[in-house]
This record gives C-alpha cells, sequence and structure tokens, in this order.
C-alpha cells in the first residue's frame, strides 16, 4: 500500500505544476518578444513560490493520520480495528496528497494570472 500511495503522489507531483497555460488577449500583446520573455519570467516565479513536494507530504501525512483515526473508530465499530486502521489510511493519505495537488496548482495558477496582468497583459481564464 506504501508503493502505491509514494507513485500515486510522485505522478500528481509532476504533472501538479504542468497543466496551466494563460489566455492572453492578442490585442493586449504589444510586443512579442517582451511577451515571451515575461511569460517564461512569470512561470519560473510562480512555479518557485507555489507549493511544493513538501507541502505535498504535508497534507499527505496529515490526511494519513486523520484517515487512521477515523478508520480505526470504524473498525472498531465494524470489528476490524487493523483493516479500518490500514484503509483509513490509505484513504486519507490519497485525500490529503489530492489537497496538497489541488492547492499548489491553484497557486501555481494564481501567481502566473497576477503576474502578467501586473506586466499590462489581459489574461482571460
Amino acid at each position: 500500500m506504501k508503493r502505491i500511495l509514494a507513485a500515486f503522489l510522485v505522478i500528481a507531483f509532476l504533472t501538479s505544476c504542468a497543466t496551466y497555460n494563460p489566455v492572453v488577449d492578442p490585442q493586449s500583446v504589444r510586443n512579442s518578444d517582451k511577451y515571451y520573455r515575461d511569460k517564461a519570467e512569470c512561470e519560473a516565479l510562480a512555479k518557485q513560490n507555489s507549493g511544493d513536494w513538501k507541502t505535498v507530504g504535508k497534507d499527505t501525512l496529515v490526511g494519513g493520520a486523520v484517515g487512521a483515526g477515523s478508520g480505526t473508530l470504524i473498525g472498531l465499530i465494524a470489528g476490524d480495528t487493523v483493516k479500518g486502521l490500514a484503509l483509513g489510511s490509505v484513504i486519507g493519505g490519497l485525500a490529503g496528497g489530492a489537497k496538497g495537488v489541488y492547492e499548489s496548482e491553484k497557486d501555481f495558477e494564481t501567481i502566473y494570472r497576477n503576474c502578467m496582468r501586473a506586466r499590462g497583459y489581459d489574461v482571460l481564464n
């Protein structure tokens, strides 16, 4: 189960900051060279300041701990504490990791979008 969780986190993190690409109104682009330079700088700035693997790992750990506690309680009620603990840990860890990836992606988008807008571009998405 630990391998599945680790594989999920690696895949989720590698794809987390690679999906957003701002849609810029072409009328707001005055100089294409400056636009591409600004775009690269804003993307780099967003990558540096959005969540990283430590944030995703922390959220996964917290989710796993909460899931383990919840799973243990459910296991006590259902009669199989160990199974409840294991399932709760995995489900909580996956949920926490997904939350970390989602928040990291949202931070990336917000920083990227705000940077492009601050440099005078009309970002449509």
